[in-house]
């Protein structure tokens, strides 16, 4: 059905290289069949050759480990029948207009990055549990967040690696320009997103779901009610007693200045921070979403 459009890259580099060509052709619609990580890779590569005010539409079918960014903005069907429906209905799917997360490194280590769920601290840990091959072969793709978190708490139950976990990471974590936290973080989570898989939500404050700026959660070390918590954010329910803990803050903010040392996870894949451990986190250029 797409011909000379149908592209395997067999690297990052090559991916990057089918980008540029796409951009000098000025290609308006790019369709991605993988995960969020791929997602990620597309978005970054598409902001780095394509004008930031002549963007084309992108279309996310849902193909890899985690797809939490096609459950929120892409195509339900997958594969050859999500592809049979773009090409048939191109012009008259619904197309969302939504800006992802951008990662910056201040001092320019690397090329800024664009993507849509970042976590820090213990959720960085998880994600190592997370992506270990027996998790990965019999957790399902749709309860990443969940399994990710799960194991993070389930890690508590181990007497060695209790206090590691729950000591967590040295944070500071500047919201607007604000000093929101100076002190130590068991988890920290940010997202462009506007909903998860199956009603999680562990966030509030600062608007609804659907309201525009980046989306933040941190957990304090040592937390207290732990485990009640996490099961009222993972059904998205934020009691009155969370909201008012001061182990647990949640916000919106259009930039987020981080610092923390150790690897962050931006889309399900690990980078360094800066050699300072800070990482600036701003929204990205728009981009369409066309959709089922």
């Amino acid at each position: 059905m797409l011909g000379d459009g149908f592209l395997i890259p067999a690297s990052h580099d090559e991916m990057t290289r089918v980008i540029q060509a796409l951009a000098a052709q000025n290609v308006r619609l790019i369709a991605i069949n993988g995960g969020d990580g791929t997602v990620s890779d597309v978005m970054t590569a598409v902001a780095r050759f394509y004008p930031s005010n002549a963007l084309p539409n992108l279309a996310i079918f849902p193909s890899g480990n985690t797809n939490l960014i096609a459950r929120d903005i892409g195509f339900r069907r997958r594969g050859l029948a999500a592809l049979t429906q773009l090409v048939r209905h191109a012009d008259t799917l619904p197309r969302t207009m939504r800006r992802p997360l951008k990662i910056s490194w201040p001092n320019d280590e690397q090329d800024p990055r664009l993507g849509m769920f970042q976590g820090s601290s213990g959720y960085a840990r998880a994600i190592a549990i997370a992506h270990s091959p027996h998790v990965l072969r019999y957790a399902p793709h749709n309860l990443a967040v969940a399994v990710t978190l799960i194991g993070a708490f389930g890690s508590l139950l181990w007497r060695r690696q209790r206090e590691t976990w729950l000591s967590g990471d040295r944070v500071t974590l500047k919201a607007d320009g604000e000093m929101l936290i100076n002190g130590q973080s068991f988890l920290f989570l940010s997202t462009a997103l506007r909903k998860l898989n199956l009603g999680i939500w562990p966030f509030w404050n600062g608007g609804k779901a659907g309201s525009d700026g980046l989306h933040f959660l941190h957990v304090g070390d040592h937390p207290a009610k732990l485990l009640q918590a996490t099961w009222s954010l993972l059904r998205g329910s934020a009691p009155t007693w969370l909201r008012a803990s001061p182990d647990y803050m949640s916000g919106r903010a259009e930039v987020l200045d981080l610092t923390c040392k150790g690897d962050f996870v931006l889309d399900g894949e690990c980078f360094a921070p800066g050699a300072d451990d800070r990482i600036l986190l701003s929204e990205g250029p728009e981009f369409g979403f066309v959709h089922d």
